[in-house]
Order: C-alpha cells, then structure tokens, then sequence
C-alpha cells in the first residue's frame, strides 16, 4: 500500500473506520465525539503522516459531513421558536455575513484583487457553520433562545454564501453576464 492513498474505495473505508473510531475514542476521554474526525484529519492529512490527501473525495466527505451537522440542526431546530425569534435570527444573519463580506471586499480590493475575487474573498469569511452544535444539543440548551438565533442565522449565512459562491461561479465562467 502506497501513501497517500489514491484509490477513492479506500480513501472512503479509511475515512468510514475514523469515523467509526475516533468518535469513540473522543468520548472515552470526555471530549466532544465531533472533535474526533477533526484531530484525525489532522493526523492523517498532507501535514500529518500523510495517509490521505486533500482531494476530491475527502472535500466531498467533508462537505457531507458540514451538511450532516446543518440536517441534524435543523431537524432539532424548535421550528416554534425560530418563528418567534425569526426576526433575530434574520438580523444575526444578515449582520453576520454582511459585516465580514464588506470587511472582506475592501481588503480583497487593497490586495489589489478583481472585483470578482474580491467578492469571493469576503464571502469566505462572511459564513460559518454548526460544528459546536453536536455539544449543545448534548448538553440540552438547543432550544434556548440564543441557540435558536443563531442556528436560524448561521443557516441564512450559509445560505447566502452558497448564493455568492454559484453567482461568483457562473460569472467567473461566462455563464452569466450583467447588464
């Protein structure tokens, strides 16, 4: 067997086995079992001992997994709740990626980026995800009030980023055209 790993049915297993394992792992010594994957990612990976490289197929794991955390959220999400704090949850959001969106572009700009770039450079700071919301929900606060906002905002951030991204994309490309 050479490393990295090249063949996508073992990267896949080996990436399974982690996530089988270390998740048990995390939990025999008290830390949260989402943490797991991360540190062996970090041990596996191209700065680690190099089993595995980041390529499509562990970007597609990682992509399903983020998209795992934002299914479980929601499915937990107190749908009573976000309709009483929507109004919150949209102005966390919408501050919450504005701000670092805004922030993003002009320094985009100043690195002397297109404008394009310069978009996408901010979006990429201006979303963020759920990883800590495994915890909260073990911990049994998902269904307070702050949590609530902020699930209903980081899933309109996230949202809004994925916007940007295929916008950025389809321009980028000459798919789509202004004016």
């Amino acid at each position: 067997m050479h490393f990295p790993l090249k063949e996508p049915v073992l990267i896949f297993g080996f990436a399974v086995l982690i996530f089988l394992l270390f998740p048990i792992l995390m939990r025999k010594l008290r830390v949260p079992a989402i943490i797991g994957p991360i540190i062996a990612g970090i041990i596996i990976g191209p700065n680690g001992l190099e089993i595995l490289e980041r390529d499509s197929t562990i970007q597609l794991l990682g992509t399903v997994g983020l998209l795992f955390i934002m299914f479980i959220a929601g499915l937990e999400l107190d749908l009573d709740g976000f309709k009483k704090y929507r109004n919150r949850s949209i102005l966390f959001g919408m501050l919450s990626f504005l701000i670092p969106l805004v922030l993003g572009v002009l320094i985009g700009l100043w690195l002397h980026l297109s404008m394009l770039s310069a978009i996408l450079f901010g979006s990429i700071f201006s979303t963020h995800t759920l990883l800590g919301y495994p915890a909260i929900s073990r911990l049994g606060v998902a269904k307070n009030q702050a949590v609530t906002t902020a699930v209903g905002g980081t899933l309109l951030t996230d949202s809004l980023a994925l916007l940007f991204l295929a916008v950025i994309t389809g321009a980028s490309e000459g798919h789509l055209t202004v004016g």
